[in-house]
């Protein structure tokens, strides 16, 4: 009797596992998966900024290492011609293309969706076509301002609002305001600049 009894109680155990599993993957309902998915939203509203900032620091990296180079092949170039800079005005070429055999890279910012794909350059140097303020044609020593900006991105705020990247004459790379760069090449090579607010001490982000 006992062990008809043992028999009954562990078929019919069988017989009501299935359904209990059945019941508890029923269990999550449609409130959970709306939390979950607010959830979700949350995080992505969150990270979105974070990873976008990221970007455009790695982009702004990339451009600064770009003009780092440019301002070398500068030097390069007037190295090679008797500490004088290029006069794309004399030689009827862009400057770019005089920069080639000294520049490797390319005259892109990673940040350029606009110039680049129509001009095939993301950059502009001090060529202003003022004899007082450009540095086309000059000599190295024609300047006593080693922190002179030289080369620059063609449009501000590619990696932050009114911000651009510049290469100064003594090739360091900065981030300063627009204005400020605007300002320093409206400023003769001989003289001292000043940034936007009048002062010699300039607002600027050492790369």
């Amino acid at each position: 009797m006992r062990t008809y009894l043992s028999r009954n109680y562990f078929v019919a155990a069988r017989a009501r596992a299935p359904r209990t599993m059945v019941a508890r993957t029923r269990g999550i309902g449609l409130t959970e998966v709306m939390v979950v998915m607010v959830i979700v939203g949350v995080l992505f509203a969150i990270l979105m900024p974070v990873v976008a900032k990221v970007r455009r620091s790695s982009r702004s990296v990339v451009c600064a290492s770009n003009l780092r180079e440019i301002g070398g092949a500068f030097q390069s170039y007037a190295m090679h011609q008797q500490g004088r800079l290029p006069d794309p005005g004399i030689s009827d070429k862009a400057w770019e293309q005089i920069l080639l055999p000294y520049y490797s890279g390319k005259f892109q910012c990673p940040g350029d969706c606009e110039l680049y794909p129509a001009v095939g350059s993301s950059y502009d140097w001090r060529d202003t076509g003022n004899a007082a303020t450009t540095m086309a044609g000059k000599l190295l020593v024609d300047t006593r301002r080693a922190d002179a900006v030289l080369a620059f991105e063609s449009l501000p705020g590619w990696h932050a609002k009114g911000y651009i990247n510049v290469v100064r004459l003594d090739g360091s790379v900065q981030t300063v305001q627009a204005e400020d760069c605007f300002k320093d090449l409206e400023t003769p090579v001989r003289e001292a600049a000043t940034d936007a607010r009048g002062t010699a001490a300039r607002s600027s982000r050492k790369k």
